[in-house]
């Protein structure tokens, strides 16, 4: 898995890469080791974050993102304890109708991001289990980008 990822993230023009809670923490995480590797990764800062948030509903916090800043060839990838997020699902969608590559890091199988993405990975039978994941995959596919 941490192959593909490596090999979609290099593909990618940009990477876009979205959370909730600890789910966020880690996507800032992957983020920062990818531009230590030169890779164009983005998470939203939290300015624009709380604007959306307030200006419109925290459901689209992600989907305004992506909106504005997606484009096609770009690569998506949540992370997401549930998968069913009303705020990850809309970022997807958003994501799609873009022409970005969507992937999910999902703790349960049954999350609707699962439906949704072009990949889906369940990371753990709990939101812990995926957390704790999330990280592992992420310096797994730092590592591969490292030796590639």
């Amino acid at each position: 898995m941490a192959g593909l990822l490596a090999e979609a993230i290099k593909k990618a023009k940009r990477v876009y890469i979205c959370g909730n809670g600890g789910s966020f923490a880690n996507a800032q995480h992957i983020q920062n080791d990818l531009e230590g590797k030169g890779i164009r990764a983005h998470t939203v800062n939290p300015a624009s974050l709380t604007r959306t948030a307030n200006d419109q509903s925290y459901e689209d916090i992600f989907a305004q993102w992506v909106g504005v800043h997606g484009e096609p060839g770009d690569l998506l990838l949540v992370l997401s304890g549930s998968g069913n997020s009303p705020n990850i699902i809309k970022a997807l969608r958003k994501g799609k109708e873009l022409g970005m590559s969507t992937w999910a890091m999902l703790g349960y199988p049954a999350g609707k991001a699962a439906s949704i993405a072009d990949v889906s990975i369940v990371a753990g039978p709990n939101m812990q289990a995926a957390e704790e994941a999330q990280l592992v995959a992420g310096h797994e596919v730092w590592g591969c980008l490292r030796n590639s």
